[in-house]
């Protein structure tokens, strides 16, 4: 059972335990102290000597008292003022963060480099257990220029060193590194939170540095400092928390003159305490809060199901409603849910996800309808982030990211960190490709007019077809990276297989609606990126920057690289195969086995790797379970990809034609262009656009795959019938006077890339051990390379056979008359005719078939 907690326990706690201070720790997008969740709102101080009298402290202290009642909750303190400040800031409950400042060419010279390794070593063990230490933040005035010429993975390095010492002396804080706009490629995946101080920018230029931090940071906190007060300070920090910011630091400010009575006085930028418009409150309230319905689809969820729902019980926002659809439960997921009598429960035989996510909209009485998962525990501002979104962005839907919360069991632990959970696809800082089943948020209004969730997924791809469908409407899907919850995943490892299975079978369910969609292997062609995917790849931690020079430098861009399919052939079943082939040619030829072995070796050391970048739970990070998270992470792919193929060659053998009636024309054989001819005739003016529509339709249903061409091919219709062949249909129009058409239709077949590759490999595998002198293997494999060449003419005629009378029938349902030579059937079809209309004198034959009984070919 995983560890169900909402804020806690923290991972930066005081050695003092009677001390006022509460304990500060990362958790998720935000901070938590003393088991409830916190923002932190910071102050500089201006700079003093570290050695203050009497009076000078009586100050101090009047002056943090004033800032406490001002709302603030923590400061940020520097090297001299860290011995008087800290006691005052511990006494006061306010959390510091202690900057250690560095020069940057401290981090390049080695003896220099030594010195503040000490320093910053004596620094931790001297405030280690500090009363008022939340946090060490390291200072690296360095700009982009200088950057550039040392080598960014040369400072992060060191950078990295100095945070591992901090740690080592002082584990139980949170590190990170101070971040400029220009050097925020120097962010690293070991800080706790990512911190950042921007200048004087405009609100539209902060909320695209603050999106892009967001994700950057991932699943951790992001701070954002404010150098200098300005007139527009109210603004800022109400954007920073709006977006979700977990905390706002302010620059020193001078404390405001305490005039007469009757004096007035206007206050300066630099006297404005900047967290008193907010008056506590974070995020800023929305200033109209829309109807939301929350829906919940369950199914035998008692396991998660209670704090699911006490974590909707304390969501901060003021207008909404919870809907609970149970899908046929049989455990006590229902009896759960009615301890909650706030929330309304509807209950159903189990009919799948879809439909029970369709049962929700209609019952829905918001014009927002947010879904997520009765496994998932959302934070209290979800809602409200989200929404906020939608709103300002005018989104038409909108998601956020999901987390794996802590587990008890290592089993767990390893499960939650192997590849394979839902995930969203970014296009932009703020835009999606693909939201995340359990975190999404659509306009009611948009679910209509898309008609709902398509019911074929039962359990899963209903959030890709709903995204997909939503985007080639026109729609505009947003992402929120701080509107957060908790996804608690498979928590065994025949669950986590189970899924896996699941993600396969939905995936060719996908193939057979969108195959314009997915490559040769079968794989979504995403448009977007997934963050963090790239760490997990070997060579793929590395990140682009674009610098930027003179007035741009604000917006220097980093990127994660591009990863295509290249990246990913070691941990695909095709690559495997592929070396297990090769591996047995080598060892009947007797070739050395080091090049198949290597390859075959590359799947476990992409996997290796894999584990040990995994985000493990430090309690559960140990060396056996990166092995079991590596050999997840390399055997789940296959099991996916296994379903995906079985599925997929099920579909494709499954009623090979299928057609209603028998073709009534021979299809004439056009060598040169490989392909089938057919013509017909009509007095009705029925375009081609007609029959390519039929044909479109026809192909649906049969479950073949379909892509309309937009312009770009020499055809209109590619169909991919199974994994072997396709089907190119072109057609044209013949206009004649008096509004009548000839349709003129070409069937071309042709080989898929996944069978002329193999057939082409081994005809060249065959050719060079002839040419080596190897008889015995040549023949063997010129007898093989003859079995693939057969099989694929098979398909080819199968393939044909499929267009033909799809063709056929299509046109026949529009009553487009044949111009061919007719097949057997369509003669007897036309004699049988014939005696009906001797037999009855009064009948006359049909336009079609006095059209085929003139075209019977004379003996």
């Amino acid at each position: 059972m995983a560890q169900l907690w909402l804020y806690g326990p923290s991972v930066a706690t005081f050695m003092d335990n009677s001390s006022p201070t509460p304990s500060v720790a990362a958790h998720g997008k935000f901070f938590t102290s003393g088991g409830r969740k916190f923002f932190l709102k910071a102050m500089r101080l201006e700079t003093g000597p570290d050695a203050l009298d009497f009076n000078e402290r009586l100050r101090l202290q009047i002056r943090l008292q004033e800032l406490k009642e001002a709302h603030t909750t923590g400061l940020v303190v520097n090297g001299p003022q860290a011995e008087t400040v800290l006691d005052f800031a511990g006494q006061l409950g306010l959390g510091a963060m202690l900057e250690i400042a560095i020069d940057p060419e401290e981090l390049v010279d080695r003896s220099r480099l030594r010195t503040v390794t000490s320093r910053v070593s004596r620094t931790a063990t001297l405030f280690r257990g500090h009363r008022g230490v939340a946090g060490y933040l390291l200072d690296l005035r360095a700009d982009q220029y200088w950057l550039k010429t040392q080598g960014v993975d040369r400072i992060r390095h060191r950078l990295r060193d100095l945070l591992r010492t901090i740690k080592e002396h002082d584990g139980s804080v949170l590190v990170a590194i101070r971040h400029r706009p220009e050097t925020r490629a120097l962010t690293l995946f070991e800080e706790d939170l990512i911190y950042s101080s921007v200048g004087a920018v405009g609100l539209s230029e902060l909320r695209n540095y603050i999106l892009s931090l967001h994700n950057i940071a991932e699943a951790r906190p992001v701070v954002v400092e404010f150098e200098q007060p300005s007139p527009a300070q109210d603004e800022q920090v109400a954007c920073a928390f709006a977006l979700g910011a977990a905390g706002v630091v302010a620059g020193p400010t001078r404390p405001a003159p305490r005039p007469d009575l009757l004096q007035v006085r206007r206050l300066t930028a630099d006297e404005l305490l900047p967290f008193v418009t907010l008056n506590g409150a974070c995020p800023p309230k929305l200033p109209q809060a829309p109807m939301v319905t929350v829906v919940i689809c369950a199914y035998d969820a008692e396991r998660t199901m209670r704090p699911c729902l006490e974590s909707l019980r304390t969501l901060d926002y003021p207008n909404y409603e919870v809907v609970i659809v149970d899908d046929g439960s049989r455990d006590r997921t229902a009896e759960i849910a009615m301890d909650f009598p706030e929330f309304r429960l509807i209950r159903q035989p189990n009919k799948g996800l879809s439909e029970a996510r369709n049962v929700g909209m209609h019952a829905a009485r918001g014009e927002i309808i947010a879904y997520t998962d009765s496994d998932c525990v959302v934070d209290p501002h979800w809602l409200a982030l989200m929404v906020r979104a939608m709103v300002e962005n005018q989104f038409d839907a909108c998601g956020g990211p999901n987390y794996a919360p802590a587990e008890e069991s290592r089993v767990a632990a390893c499960v939650a960190a192997s590849p394979g959970a839902p995930c969203h696809v970014l296009t932009a800082e703020d835009r999606a490709e693909h939201l995340a089943g359990c975190n999404m948020l659509f306009r009611k209004s948009l679910l209509l007019k898309l008609g709902g969730f398509d019911p074929q997924f039962t359990a899963a791809g209903d959030d890709v077809d709903i995204c997909w469908r939503a985007l080639d409407a026109g729609a505009v899907l947003g992402f929120c990276p701080a509107a957060f919850v908790w996804h608690f995943r498979r928590n065994t490892i025949k669950a986590y297989y189970h899924q896996q299975r699941g993600y396969g079978r939905a995936e060719a369910m996908l193939y057979f609606k969108y195959p314009q969609r997915f490559n040769t292997l079968g794989q979504i062609i995403w448009k977007g990126r997934i963050p963090g995917l790239a760490r997990t790849l070997p060579g793929g931690g590395r990140k682009r920057v674009m610098w930027a020079t003179g007035s741009r430098a604000f917006f220097q861009t980093i990127y994660e690289r591009e990863q295509g399919l290249l990246k990913f052939l070691p941990q695909t079943l095709e690559w495997n195969l592929a070396a297990i082939f090769i591996l047995a040619i080598s060892i009947a030829a007797g070739w050395t086995m080091l090049p198949a072995l290597a390859m075959l070796a590359m799947g476990p050391i992409w996997a290796l790797h894999y584990g040990w970048q995994a985000q493990i739970e430090k309690r559960h990070a140990c060396f056996n379970s990166r092995v079991m998270v590596a050999a997840l992470s390399y055997s789940g792919p296959m099991t996916r990809a296994l379903t995906r193929y079985r599925l997929r060659l099920r579909g494709a053998w499954s009623v090979r034609t299928g057609a209603d009636r028998a073709p009534r024309q021979r299809a004439t054989i056009d060598w040169r262009a490989r392909g089938l001819r057919l013509a017909y005739w009509n007095e009705r003016w029925t375009p081609r656009e007609a029959l390519l529509d039929r044909l479109v339709k026809l192909f649906a249903r049969r479950g073949r795959p379909v892509i309309v061409d937009q312009g770009w091919n020499d055809h209109d219709l590619e169909v991919r019938p199974d994994a072997w062949t396709r089907i190119e249909i072109k057609t044209a129009d013949e206009e004649h006077e008096g509004g009548r058409l000839k349709n003129h239709v070409l069937a071309r077949v042709r080989l898929s890339a996944m069978t002329s590759l193999p057939l082409i490999a081994m005809a060249i595998a065959t050719c060079a051990t002839a040419w080596w002198g190897l008889p015995t293997l040549a023949l063997a494999l010129c007898e093989l390379t003859m079995v693939g060449a057969a099989f694929a003419l098979s398909e080819l005629i199968e393939s044909a056979r499929l267009a033909h009378s799809a063709i056929e029938q299509c046109a026949a349902e529009l009553e487009l008359i044949p111009l061919g030579k007719p097949t057997a059937a369509a003669r007897r079809a036309a004699a049988a005719a014939a005696e009906r209309t001797i037999g009855d004198p009064g009948r006359k034959p049909s336009s079609q078939q006095g059209l085929i009984a003139e075209n019977r070919p004379t003996d």
